[in-house]
C-alpha cells in the first residue's frame, strides 16, 4: 500500500498509509462541519496567522538582510499568488 513519507524532528523516518491519511481527513472534515461558522472562521484566522509566522521564520533564516516590511510583502505576494518559492 502506498503511503506518505514522514520525517520527525528526532530523525524517525516512517510512512503514513494512505488509508490513515484518508481517515484523518474524514475525521477532520467532520470536526469542521460540526463547528459553528464563527468557530470555523476563528480557526481559519488562527491557521492563517500560524502559516504567516512560519513563513516569516523561514524568510528570516533564508534572507536575514530583509526588513520586517520586506518579509511581510513577500508573504503577502506568496499568499496572493499561491507561490511557495
Amino acid at each position: 500500500m502506498a503511503g506518505v513519507a514522514i520525517v520527525r524532528a528526532d530523525g524517525f523516518i516512517g510512512r503514513v498509509m494512505s488509508a490513515d491519511v484518508a481517515n484523518a481527513e474524514a475525521r477532520q472534515t467532520a470536526i469542521y462541519r460540526a463547528m459553528s461558522p464563527e468557530k470555523r472562521l476563528a480557526q481559519a484566522v488562527r491557521m492563517n496567522r500560524q502559516i504567516c509566522a512560519l513563513m516569516d521564520a523561514g524568510l528570516r533564516q533564508q534572507k536575514p538582510e530583509w526588513s520586517a516590511e520586506k518579509r511581510r510583502s513577500e508573504i503577502a505576494r506568496r499568499i496572493l499568488h499561491a507561490a511557495t518559492g
